[in-house]
């Protein structure tokens, strides 16, 4: 098994913004070859002084998401393992498409091919209980690439971020053919809380990833269609928070809706200007 990452970034600074440079995709071995997109998540700029001498930390613009990639992704791109660091420029664009959410009844996993699943993680690479647990029966080879993500990752780097797993036999243009047991599913991870269970973040601390994390989803799902001609089918998800990390679904279902996708986050299937996710609560 082979794992492509991608990591949004500057070699010299946070801020720093370069050229925009679009890697290769890879494949490698049988069809069970699986790939992850990644990248960091966004970073505040340094507190300026207000007139009356006291500091205020400016707003970030939707653009700014890049911050540089932890050293075990340089160190990955140096030994020649396929993951690339790459610096976005900066996007002055207004915001193009928002996300409108759908509440459904049935079956989460019961999803046309090329779908993306997304759910909540932690970033301790445990998918142990609740819905989590549902994905790692289903997808043991998504499983494996989470897991290592977060192993190679600092955690506290992760949160806010997002992790877009693509089924395996998936490096050809055109997308999924494949998948986990044969079900060619995208599966999204959303990176809203650092542990589980009692260790799990704050509501407020979740509901604060869960915004940036969901546009590096969005990003990642963009970059994917176009640079392989996938065409991604549906975006589904369950009630994401709501199960072992207890933040309330209208709470999430909210700052979901509120968020303003800038250009480059902005997947195939919006129309109008809005970004559909169906949101699945089982029977």
């Amino acid at each position: 098994m082979s794992v492509v990452e991608r990591h949004q970034g500057s070699p010299t600074a946070t801020e720093d913004r370069g050229s925009r440079a679009v890697p290769e995709g890879q494949q490698r071995g049988s069809d069970q070859t699986e790939q992850s997109i990644t990248a960091k998540k966004p970073s505040m700029s340094p507190s300026e002084p207000t007139e009356s001498g006291s500091s205020r930390t400016p707003i970030p613009k939707s653009a700014k998401s890049q911050v540089p990639p932890p050293p075990a992704a340089a160190a990955a791109a140096a030994a020649g393992t396929g993951a690339t660091n790459i610096t976005l420029a900066p996007d002055p664009s207004p915001p193009t498409a928002r996300i409108r959410i759908a509440d459904r009844i049935g079956d989460l996993f019961a999803a046309p091919p090329n779908s993306v699943l997304i759910h909540a993680c932690n970033t301790v690479g445990s998918w142990g209980g609740g819905i989590a647990l549902a994905f790692r029966s289903r997808y043991p080879d998504a499983f494996k690439v989470y897991r290592a993500h977060c192993a190679r990752s600092i955690p506290d780097q992760l949160v806010g971020t997002a992790l877009l797993i693509r089924p395996p036999a998936a490096a050809t243009a055109g997308g999924a053919t494949g998948g986990s047991r044969g079900m060619g599913h995208y599966i999204g991870c959303l990176f809203t809380s650092r542990g589980y269970g009692r260790s799990r973040d704050p509501p407020e601390s979740i509901l604060g990833a869960t915004g940036p994390a969901m546009r590096h989803l969005m990003r990642l799902i963009a970059e994917e269609e176009e640079r392989t001609g996938a065409q991604i089918g549906e975006v589904r998800m369950c009630r994401i928070n709501s199960g072992l990390f207890a933040v309330p679904w209208d709470r999430t279902k909210r700052v979901v809706e509120e968020l303003e996708l800038a250009e480059g986050e902005v997947p195939g299937n919006a129309e109008g200007g809005v970004v559909e996710i169906v949101a699945w609560e089982r029977e």
